[in-house]
C-alpha cells in the first residue's frame, strides 16, 4: 500500500482519505466537501455488505471469494475505490484505474498495459 500523497498524483484523483472499522476518519486529503471526506461510516457499512455478498458467492459457487479486499462504486462523475482502509474520490471519466488498482493492491503490473478508453 502507498501513501495518500502519492495515491492523490494518479491521473483523476480528486481526494483519498483512511478511516478506522468503526468509521472514524484517521486520515485525509484532496479537495471535496467536508460532508463527503466525513463519509467514512458509509465505507464501513458496505465494506460490512460487500463481505456478505462474498460470503453468499463462496457458498453458492464453492469458489474462494474471501476475504473481502475492495470494492468500487462507478458513478456518474465521481467513483469511490476502497482497498482495506484506504477510499479514493476518483473522476469517473479521468480515473486511470489501471495505476489506482496496482498501487492500492501493492502489486505491479505484468504485459502490455491495456488502454484506458
Amino acid at each position: 500500500m502507498i501513501g495518500l500523497d502519492r495515491l492523490m498524483k494518479i491521473k483523476g484523483v480528486v481526494a483519498a482519505g483512511q478511516f478506522s472499522e468503526d468509521g472514524k476518519v484517521i486520515r485525509k486529503v484532496g479537495e471535496l466537501p467536508e460532508d463527503l471526506m466525513e463519509s467514512a461510516q458509509l465505507c464501513v457499512q458496505q465494506n460490512k455488505n460487500s463481505q456478505e455478498f462474498l460470503k453468499s458467492l463462496d457458498d453458492k459457487s464453492k469458489r474462494d471469494w474471501q476475504p473481502l479486499m475492495g470494492w468500487v462504486v462507478w458513478g456518474a462523475k465521481y467513483s469511490v475505490v476502497v482497498v482495506g482502509n484506504t477510499r479514493v474520490f476518483v473522476e469517473t471519466n479521468r480515473g486511470d484505474y489501471n495505476q489506482l488498482m496496482i498501487d492500492l493492491a501493492g502489486s505491479e503490473a505484468t504485459g502490455p498495459r491495456p488502454r484506458n478508453y
